[in-house]
């Protein structure tokens, strides 16, 4: 890809010190070309889903996860939902401390905690000795939370790819592990342990994400939570609420209402 210039925008800011942060909203199916910073960003949206092309593979996240873009890096972003957007831009010296991939960081409570009281104060710049000292805890939580390559990893594995091509095909199947472990003359053991070594999660775990991304198409499409629910396999309404709640930090109906919210008539 021929290298892209920083946006005129990017370029008119003061650089972050440690941090800068800009505060947007998007309406529905946002797109963004293919674009770079001259700084690392943290990309934190208020519900939904975020979509990042990267040069070599899409990355996904819902709300609960930031996603984090080394400086330089190209990338093209969709937004499905109306959303509140925040970018996080973080000095050079900082993000050298961060993951130099991209990848997802996991809000934590105290993480959470620290970037919503910047956004309800709508700070940009940092300009008080405290708002400094709070970046900087802020920074240490982060390099403390760990990453994960993507939120619905893949795999070429000989015995998981068929199980997570059927399940991508079927997200409703509720075949269990250890019925899978028959399927491919495996064993329920040999499988779990494979799950943790080559995707970083459970079965359990990645059919959860699994369903929650398609649930977020039908939730789109209008369709009621107790079809979408049966549709995925849950067994009642409220397991399904449960889930997402777990994942998203907000009820299906309350997502629903905000990503309707600007829809035309």
């Amino acid at each position: 890809m021929t290298e892209l210039p920083f946006s005129a925008v990017d370029l008119s800011l003061p650089a972050p010190a440690p941090l800068s942060f800009r505060h947007e909203k998007y309406q529905a199916d946002t797109e963004f070309d293919w674009h770079r910073h001259p700084w690392g960003q943290l990309n934190r949206i208020s519900l939904g889903l975020l979509e990042l092309q990267l040069p070599q593979r899409t990355l996904a996240a819902p709300a609960e996860y930031l996603v984090w873009i080394p400086p330089g890096l190209p990338h093209a972003a969709h937004i499905r939902q109306s959303l509140d957007y925040v970018s996080v831009y973080v000095s050079d010296e900082q993000a050298a401390t961060l993951p130099s991939r991209p990848c997802l960081i996991a809000q934590t409570p105290l993480i959470r905690a620290l970037l919503d009281d910047f956004c309800q104060r709508g700070i940009t710049s940092l300009q008080e000795e405290w708002d400094v000292c709070q970046a900087q805890l802020l920074l240490q939580r982060l390099r403390e939370a760990g990453s994960v390559e993507d939120y619905l990893p893949d795999s070429d594995d000989r015995l998981l790819r068929p199980i997570l091509l059927a399940m991508r095909t079927q997200p409703g199947d509720d075949t269990t592990l250890a019925a899978w472990a028959q399927q491919v003359h495996s064993t329920e053991r040999t499988l779990a342990r494979r799950f943790r070594q080559q995707l970083g999660m459970s079965f359990v775990q990645w059919r959860s994400r699994l369903r929650l991304l398609q649930s977020l198409v039908g939730l789109k499409q209008g369709r009621s939570v107790s079809d979408i629910a049966a549709d995925l396999g849950y067994a009642t309404p409220s397991a399904f609420i449960a889930m997402f709640v777990k994942q998203t930090g907000i009820t299906p109906e309350r997502y629903r209402r905000q990503l309707l919210a600007d829809s035309p008539d």
